[in-house]
């Protein structure tokens, strides 16, 4: 019997976190921010902003789903509104995005405690 052991956020971590990365790092770019000041807000290089905004990490195909989803884009210009009116050092949590991400793409295999 094959028994395997995984976390939600394994799954997440390579298929749905750049996707959502990607989408934060578009939103706030449109918002006029630069890319050291996305860099800065997100905790991540420049270099990694400007893979985000070529397209270089997170499959577009997914994107594009959840770019196409209501409740999704309502919950990222939530995350994009806390991440721009956050203080220095406050933590921003992105598991509720995951979580609702993961079910609209029916990767629900696994429960996490964030699902919602």
């Amino acid at each position: 019997m094959n028994r395997k052991v995984i976390a939600p956020c394994e799954v997440a971590v390579r298929d749905i976190i750049p996707v959502i990365k990607a989408i934060l790092v578009e939103r706030l770019y449109a918002q006029g921010l630069s890319q050291l000041q996305i860099s800065t807000l997100m905790g991540i290089s420049p270099a990694e902003v400007n893979y985000y905004l070529k397209g270089k990490r997170g499959n577009e195909d997914v994107k594009k789903k959840l770019e196409a989803d209501e409740e999704i884009m309502d919950l990222v210009n939530s995350v994009v509104r806390r991440l721009v009116n956050s203080t220095n050092g406050e933590v921003i949590n992105i598991c509720p995005l995951c979580s609702l991400a993961r079910k609209k793409l029916n990767k629900n295999d696994y429960s996490c405690p964030y699902d919602i």
